[in-house]
């Protein structure tokens, strides 16, 4: 049985307008934040030679100190991780003193990472970001150039473009929320699995387009909206297997890994979920709604002139 997924597209798309918008006004509302890696400040690693303290009791003897934007992470067995947005050494001491009752532990490591620094990833990462959207909008525009039909090659690029924009939004407006109520940063890994997420998103998009296409070779005078709900079809199993063989491993990932890559598995979670339904409920409907508004808008021209 064939499901008609373009007869209420113009809900999807209304439903996921109002999510991009939401996600942009929540993080105007509540910015992002950043971590020391992206804005500077410092890395301390110890290791406890005994029973390692819970991180709730470090950010206990922390709390007098009055550091802002403190995480801990634990690692191994007995590592701990503490990044902080001073780099002062100052704080560095005071940082060693206050833990001293918390067991005996060896400092590994101190590192500092100045505001150039973490000034200069921003830049580069907000680069990268844009060059790999435009890369993948140049990719469709030239990869389907010659499709039959009544879509042109630069309108799968545009509504591809969209498409990421409401992958990317949803997860970013997620961790906004997370930033604002439980201080959750954005880390390079969270930014490396956006980027994946990107990637992930476009090969799902080109699959339903591609099918397109060779639905359209086959039926060149065909409908394009009933082309386009025969190739969501066609495709439909491969993309939910697909989806579901990466999300059973990133739900164990979440759960079961630590802090280092919880939010990292979750950027992934939240981009491969909306990825999943934007290339079903979004791509093609984006071009069948395109398209129907340009007939519109042509007709209108035709009857006025005809009168």
């Amino acid at each position: 049985m064939m499901i008609n997924f373009l007869k209420h597209k113009n809900i999807f798309l209304i439903f996921s307008l109002v999510i991009m918008i939401a996600c942009a006004a929540l993080m105007a509302i509540w910015p992002l934040k950043p971590s020391i890696e992206l804005t500077g400040g410092s890395v301390l690693e110890l290791k406890y030679e005994g029973d390692r303290p819970s991180s709730q009791t470090i950010q206990e003897k922390l709390k007098d100190l009055k550091l802002q934007d403190v995480i801990i992470q634990q690692v191994d067995d007995k590592g701990v991780v503490i990044r902080m947005q001073s780099d002062s050494e100052d704080i560095h001491q005071n940082v060693i003193q206050a833990l001293n009752d918390t067991g005996k532990f060896e400092e590994m490591s101190f590192e500092k990472i100045g505001p150039v620094v973490g000034k200069e990833l921003s830049q580069k990462t907000f680069f990268l970001v844009a060059a790999s959207l435009l890369a993948m909008l140049v990719y469709i525009a030239i990869a389907f150039k010659n499709v039959p039909g009544p879509i042109n090659s630069w309108m799968y690029g545009a509504a591809s473009f969209l498409m990421l924009a409401h992958d990317v939004l949803v997860p970013l407006g997620v961790f906004s929320v997370l930033g604002h109520f439980y201080g959750t940063q954005i880390t390079i890994p969270v930014i490396t699995a956006l980027l994946t997420v990107v990637g992930y998103a476009i090969n799902n998009v080109i699959v339903v387009y591609d099918r397109s296409r060779e639905n359209l070779l086959r039926a060149r005078n065909a409908n394009f909206a009933e082309v386009a709900n025969l190739s969501i079809n066609q495709t439909l199993s491969r993309q939910i297997n697909t989806s579901l063989a990466v999300l059973f491993p990133l739900f164990a990932m979440y759960f079961l890994s630590g802090a280092a890559l919880k939010y990292f598995s979750l950027a992934l979670i939240l981009g491969i979920i909306t990825g999943t339904y934007s290339s079903i409920f979004l791509a093609t409907p984006i071009l069948v709604a395109w398209l129907n508004f340009r007939s519109k808008k042509s007709n209108g021209k035709k009857a006025a002139k005809g009168k």
